[in-house]
């Protein structure tokens, strides 16, 4: 059986690791921790959200609540009513969900203003550019050119 741990450094640092059960000389606690020995080589047994996401936030994984670890590249949609995030489209009352803490909520609706105000003030740019080609070309055409 393989299980992802965490490869303990000497310098105190850890990174993930994958090891094989059947590879393991023995399990001792640490500190409260299981830790898995093969060979020379510790591996620590990840026991919190917070270990998975310091090693898996460049990958876009983020606590939205202190009850989940989200991978952000998967969410397609927030209902900020609920403060959930959703995995698939169309929502439905059986669609999986994680939920996002208020002090996160609060950072996403102020985020998703932000985004929709420039994505409003570009279709407003292009609107006054299209008229303004529009007038253009009605200019050109009275003329006769």
């Amino acid at each position: 059986m393989m299980m992802t741990v965490l490869k303990l450094r000497p310098d105190g640092s850890t990174e993930l690791a994958c090891i094989s059960l059947l590879d393991v000389d023995y399990m001792e606690i640490e500190g409260r921790k299981i830790v898995y020995h093969i060979d020379q080589e510790k591996y620590r047994h990840i026991s919190t959200l917070s270990e998975l996401e310091e090693h898996l936030g460049q990958q876009g994984f983020d606590m939205l609540d202190k009850t989940n670890l989200v991978n952000l590249n998967r969410v397609v949609s927030f209902d900020d009513t609920q403060g959930k995030v959703y995995f698939q489209e169309p929502v439905t009352h059986h669609s999986k969900y994680a939920t996002v803490a208020l002090i996160k909520q609060k950072l996403i609706r102020r985020e998703m203003l932000h985004s929709a105000a420039s994505h409003i003030r570009e279709i407003l740019k292009r609107i006054k550019f299209n008229e303004l080609k529009q007038r253009i070309a009605e200019r050109i055409e009275a003329a006769g050119y």
